[in-house]
Parts: structure tokens; sequence; C-alpha cells
């Protein structure tokens, strides 16, 4: 199913991820219970086989064990116990924050038929969300794509 961004992260130099850090499935649960809702298909399988990541040198949000979440800064609930309440109601679950200048995040309003949410990024210039990505997958696959150097 993600044959294609299996691929790109065999060959490429713009993702590190580090073996052995997956996600427990019973984390996953404890926090959608928490968020309120579920956690896109793509990013689930990514967290279940993956876990942990850098790309180009920032952390990818993951889900840490309970017992370091309160104080572990790549946790994707507790980025979201931090989010203002505006940006809760407007479905915002932050994903990546690459630098000052813009950061990526779900738009959990915005469910397709498999449960995927679009993958938005954010400006701090414009200040204007586009649709980065259809899912996380596709979002993982086009930061792939930007910052793997052509040969």
């Amino acid at each position: 199913m993600y044959t294609s961004l299996i691929e790109k992260l065999e060959h490429t130099d713009a993702v590190r991820w580090f073996p052995y850090h997956q996600v427990q499935e019973s984390w996953i649960t404890e926090v959608e219970q928490e968020l309120g809702f579920t956690l896109p298909p793509s990013y689930r399988w990514w967290l279940l086989n993956y876990g942990e990541a850098l790309l180009s040198g920032t952390a990818i949000l993951t889900i840490t064990d309970p017992e370091h979440r309160e104080y572990t800064d790549t946790d994707i609930l507790y980025i979201y116990r931090l989010a203002d309440d505006d940006a809760k109601k407007e479905g915002k679950l932050e994903l990546f924050v690459p630098d000052a200048d813009e950061y990526y995040y779900f738009d959990t309003r915005t469910a397709d038929d498999l449960g995927e949410y679009k993958v938005m990024r954010l400006d701090y210039f414009n200040g204007e969300p586009e649709v980065y990505a259809d899912s996380f997958a596709g979002f993982l696959e086009k930061l792939i794509d930007q910052r793997t150097p052509r040969n």
C-alpha cells in the first residue's frame, strides 16, 4: 500500500529514522482517546513501522511512551495540549515545524473516505494555509522529493 514511500525512505538521506523506535498500538489508542478523533491510517502505519524520524534534521512529531510524554517536545499529543483553543477549534493537529517560517499540520476537519486528513502548510509570512498533501504518506513523499538532491 505504501510501496512508493517505502522505496523513497530506503533511498534518501533527507529522512533519518531510528530503528526500534516504533510506537506501540496501545499508545496510539490512548492518544486518540484524549484527542477525541482517530489518527489517519498512513500516519498510524508510519508510527507502527518507523515511529521516530528527522526530516532534514527536524523531528516529525510522533507518539512517545506515556511516562515520558509530559516533557517530550516531539510528542504530537504533548504539542496538541499546548495549542490554543482557536487552533483546536480549527481542527489543527501540528505535525512538523521545520523552521520559524512555516509549519505543517493535519486538518482534522477534512477526513476522506479512508480517514486521511489533508496536511496543510502555513507560511508565517503570508499567513495563508495551503493544502500541501492529501495524506501523511503524500506529505512525506513530497518532502522527500523536495529535499533529495537530484543527480
